[in-house]
């Protein structure tokens, strides 16, 4: 995308996950967002190569890897140094011949039960030259002494999913499969999981191996100016690059647009109705969305704004300029009849 100056008026680029599903609809939770249907239908639409979040933020800022900027994210202090994976905890459940992944939202583990784990993992791999950190109970990470040759999926493509088709491959997918066998059984005997697993709780039986590479810093030509989100990854890129960074405001009101050139925000409260597939919990989000977009509509209609970019992170986009909103032979579309159906993810 090309760079804009503060005199044209700023751009605000939405990565908004889980906007088009996929979501069932039940017939009584109609979404209304009418700001949302007309942006979509007024806009023109066009393919990227962003098929989820991840893909989305790291073409963004023409960069390979996520681990390595979320782990910078979380953990500050690191010092960026070496190949980074990310190594999330997961529960894996037996679901007939196959497994079935659930994700840490689920399991509510403290940093005191992250920290053992991850030191059983050390103890236990430091001859493997494998170091594993967990800088947030919910997010661990795995330094490499070397560079494994693997091709890995995010894991928001594996949750609730029979893990076998989202596994790593590669040369090396043989060699890493016989080291998570290991890591499993060593978690499944660790007293934090027997403990966990005498309180009624899921045990931390598995890690999600993905995202590896070095950290670098991002070339600055036309990257955004302004990253507005809690995303880790947005924040480890924000950083990165020298771009300030800041949660999602109550409203996007002038004070937030006449602030920068482009800004970029990351609305990621539909990601998780998407994957529990609830969907009341989805149009309330959805519905909130729309009441946060009403001020960036109001700016570009007033030419305080020189263009809408939404990105739903499922391989399309909508660029939407001042002009665009007067193309009227367009009749909105509801947002409810665009969405994707429960058969395919892409999140």
């Amino acid at each position: 995308m090309p760079m804009h100056t503060a005199a044209e008026g700023t751009v605000i680029e939405l990565l908004i996950p889980g906007l088009l599903g996929p979501v069932a609809l039940s017939s009584d939770r109609p979404v209304k967002t009418p700001v949302l249907d007309l942006l979509l239908t007024r806009g023109r639409r066009s393919a990227t190569l962003g098929i989820d979040l991840t893909a989305a933020l790291l073409g963004r800022f023409g960069v390979a890897a996520s681990a390595p900027y979320c782990r910078a994210a979380d953990d500050p202090d690191w010092d960026r140094g070496g190949f980074c994976m990310h190594a999330d905890p997961v529960h894996l459940r037996a679901d007939r011949d196959l497994l079935r992944l659930f994700d840490v939202r689920h399991l509510e583990i403290s940093q005191i039960e992250a920290d053992a784990l991850v030191a059983e993992l050390n103890t236990h791999f430091a001859r493997d030259g494998l170091h594993f950190a967990a800088p947030n109970p919910r997010r661990w990470y795995l330094e490499c002494a070397w560079a494994p040759q693997l091709e890995t999926q995010p894991l928001s493509r594996a949750i609730g999913q029979h893990v076998d088709r989202w596994l790593p491959t590669g040369p090396d997918a043989g060699r890493w499969a016989s080291l998570m066998n290991e890591a499993q059984m060593l978690l499944f005997q660790s007293p934090v999981n027997q403990r966990r697993e005498a309180q009624g709780r899921p045990s931390v039986n598995g890690l999600w191996i993905s995202g590896g590479g070095i950290w670098q810093r991002p070339s600055p030509a036309g990257l955004p100016t302004r990253v507005l989100g809690q995303d880790p990854l947005a924040r480890g890129l924000a950083m990165a690059a020298d771009i300030a960074c800041a949660p999602l405001p109550a409203s996007l009101d002038a004070r937030w647009l006449r602030m920068s050139a482009c800004t970029l925000a990351i609305w990621d409260r539909l990601l998780d109705p998407v994957l529990d597939q609830d969907d009341a919990a989805w149009v309330a989000a959805a519905e909130a969305l729309e009441r946060w977009l009403v001020p960036a509509l109001r700016a570009l209609r007033a030419g305080n704004a020189s263009g809408i970019v939404i990105d739903p992170c499922n391989g399309q986009r909508w660029d939407i300029g001042r002009g665009d909103l007067r193309r009227f032979w367009r009749r909105p579309r509801p947002l409810g009849g665009r969405l994707e159906s429960p058969g395919t993810r892409s999140v």
